[in-house]
């Protein structure tokens, strides 16, 4: 897709998938919310009509094409399609589970099955199993291919409401209609890059990507965060990967997760990353400075050389990087070893445990002894201030190192007693209750 004219799937209607168990059969009993018990295709659901009129009207409105994604396959429509009063039989995307294969953990095994039918087409998807890994691979897919996605977890013992179609409407509307920003555009307000071939690709991929997005994520619009990206940090980006060795890219890093937060619909946090890149985008030219992508542990010689403060940032920028990409991690190290054999300086990253976006901040040293320092004001003092802070923390490991007697340095600590065992006694098999709910169809 250009970003030189009108999005590649602006003719393409956005798939809708739509999951059955879960999603309009929630688990539990809702006789209060208008669900019949029906016995179907040999197991117990219950199902809504009012769910086949919600779905119709959003099928005559023409924004999106429903289609079955669900282990049910074409029974969907042969059992399920009647009783909810669909108009229409829906496409059904054959969900396989010969084509799962090896799925990584925690990843909605269906993906595989989905992805390979849906290759390149703009999809939202209704389903009750969604987890952290799910939510990466379809940013990712927005952000590597400039894809529309939309996954839309359903409470199982709720199922589909009113709101979740809703949110698939103001997706679709936003992502299927014409290009909110071209590359062409951007490049008009960099005129220093336009002749730059990487600048042309680089805005091409900011443009991509913000048309792809949702409109606004609480309150910010799509469009001025990615404008205010591109002004503050188009250089810097072209610089990232114009340099050889390709190693770390801090500032396009911090691009991507600004962009990854207002997929996750949280503005707030869109802009502190924006405004982390802008930092990071404010340093001196990195030029040719190498450091290993996957490295987690740099050598620096003693006495270190000019490069040595660029090449501890870029340490430091990748372990950030890290962390914004997995919620679920709120902490990681890396290691900086001077000399050899030299003091090791630990160095932790550690985010608050509420939000990676906010709060994060850079341990150098050992255990209690470590001072925290915000990572912004680390970018602020710039690498020459970091190597120092990093030299001044060798030292200080380097004479602590000296100053402590050899034999007690060297001496074992003492094995810790072990609780005394009681005797095993042998306990009674315990058969877990059985659940007085009939089955309704889990597949």
């Amino acid at each position: 897709m250009s970003g030189t004219g009108p999005a590649a799937h602006d003719a393409v209607k956005p798939w809708l998938l739509l999951d059955i168990d879960g999603v309009l059969n929630p688990v539990g009993d809702h006789a209060d919310r208008g669900f019949t018990p029906h016995d179907l295709h040999g197991y117990q659901v219950q199902l809504n009509p009012e769910h086949g009129v919600l779905l119709n009207a959003l099928d005559r409105e023409g924004l999106v094409e429903l289609r079955w994604a669900t282990t049910w396959n074409d029974a969907a429509n042969a059992y399920v399609a009647p009783v909810v009063g669909l108009a229409d039989p829906l496409p059904v995307l054959v969900i396989d589970r010969a084509l799962a294969g090896p799925v990584p953990f925690g990843v909605n095994w269906k993906a595989a099955s989905v992805l390979a039918e849906a290759d390149g087409m703009p999809f939202a998807w209704l389903d009750d199993f969604f987890t952290d890994p799910d939510r990466r691979w379809a940013e990712a897919r927005v952000l590597d291919t400039g894809v529309p996605t939309l996954l839309v977890p359903i409470d199982p013992a709720v199922g589909l409401l009113p709101d979740h179609l809703d949110q698939v409407r103001s997706w679709a509307q936003s992502t299927s209609g014409p290009a909110v920003l071209s590359g062409e555009e951007l490049l008009e307000r960099t005129p220093h890059l336009a002749a730059d071939p990487v600048s042309r690709e680089r805005a091409e991929w900011f443009a991509r990507t913000c048309n792809a997005l949702p409109g606004q994520a609480t309150g910010l619009d799509r469009r001025d965060l990615t404008v205010s990206l591109w002004d503050r940090c188009a250089t810097a980006v072209t610089a990232e990967h114009s340099g050889e060795p390709r190693g770390v890219r801090p500032t396009d890093e911090f691009v991507r997760q600004s962009f990854r937060r207002f997929l996750r619909g949280d503005g707030a946090a869109a802009t502190v990353w924006a405004d982390r890149a802008a930092l990071r985008a404010a340093q001196p030219e990195r030029g040719g400075v190498a450091h290993a992508k996957d490295s987690y542990r740099l050598v620096l010689g003693d006495p270190a050389d000019r490069d040595a403060g660029r090449r501890i940032q870029q340490l430091v920028d990748s372990a950030v990087a890290d962390l914004g990409i997995s919620p679920d991690i709120q902490r990681t190290h890396r290691s900086v070893l001077i000399g050899s054999p030299g003091p090791l300086v630990q160095v932790s990253v550690r985010a608050d445990r509420s939000d990676t976006s906010s709060d994060l901040t850079v341990a150098f040293g050992h255990g209690g002894r470590a001072e925290r320092v915000p990572y912004d004001q680390l970018l602020r003092d710039g690498p020459d201030a970091l190597l120092e802070r990093v030299t001044g923390v060798a030292r200080s490991v380097a004479e602590m190192r000296e100053g402590r007697p050899a034999a007690v340095a060297y001496l074992p600590r003492p094995a810790a007693r072990r609780p005394q065992q009681q005797p095993h006694q042998a306990t009674p098999a315990v058969r877990p209750p059985t659940s007085p709910q009939p089955s309704r169809g889990r597949r």
